[in-house]
């Protein structure tokens, strides 16, 4: 009994030693939550050690059941570093969402809630929901329509892996250059088998998994730029 209340108060002074150095998002492990601003004083020091404010930057991040992990781990992490707020959204009001390989992340919200906002950036993850014999994404009246608008817009629009061959689907890499998986090569022939990311006007997209840290430093880069995207490289010792 005496050594139970003895761990309790080493967790309690450990978890208030953290929240005055981070605030109280932090210490609960929610520096990194929804584009709300709730754990905004937490998240402010980190980003300010990673790379900077991200110059009110937004994002996008569509999660559907079966997405690759690291194609959307990998950019949200190295936008929020940066100081972008992105936001996690949920095709399905369950904002649980399990990828391909049984990792399940917490999205901020569900698609339908966030129609009406503006984004500076939508990311788009590969996987088997994106992948064309699936159809989960293509087949989705709701994430056809705001392709386009972002693209039609000057939003910027980027997709990875096999997510590439859902913007073929709404018509977006129509005379712009890119890249894909090479599984989704007869969906989307013309990609640069030989670049990890392609970069074309307000279009970026990415080869798959191995290349997440290039494609996410990428969206910094255009996004907020060069010196942030290179400082949070250094941050996470990039060697690429």
């Amino acid at each position: 009994m005496a050594r139970t209340i003895e761990t309790l108060f080493f967790m309690a002074a450990l978890v208030l030693s953290t929240t005055t150095a981070f605030g109280m998002g932090a210490a609960f492990g929610m520096a990194y939550t929804s584009r709300t601003g709730c754990a905004a004083s937490g998240v402010k020091g980190l980003r300010s050690m990673a790379g900077g404010e991200g110059g009110g930057k937004t994002a996008l991040c569509i999660l559907a059941e079966g997405f690759e992990e690291m194609e959307a781990v990998s950019p949200i992490d190295l936008l929020r570093r940066a100081g972008v707020e992105v936001t996690t959204a949920s095709l399905t009001k369950d904002l649980t969402v399990k990828g391909r390989n049984g990792i399940s992340v917490l999205a901020d919200t569900d698609l339908d809630s966030v129609l009406s906002e503006k984004y500076d950036a939508v990311v788009i993850p590969g996987g088997p929901p994106a992948v064309p014999s699936v159809g989960t994404l293509k087949n989705d009246a709701r994430v056809m329509t705001l392709l386009r608008e972002q693209m039609d817009s000057g939003g910027l629009v980027s997709a990875i892996c096999a997510a590439p061959s859902v913007l073929a689907e709404a018509g977006v890499l129509k005379g712009k250059k890119h890249t894909a998986h090479f599984s989704v090569e007869s969906v989307v022939p013309e990609m640069d088998k030989a670049s990890a990311v392609v970069k074309d006007g307000n279009l970026i997209t990415s080869q798959g998994a191995g290349t997440g840290t290039q494609f996410g430093l990428a969206l910094v880069e255009e996004l907020v730029d060069k010196k942030t995207a290179d400082e949070v490289a250094a941050s996470i010792c990039w060697k690429g």
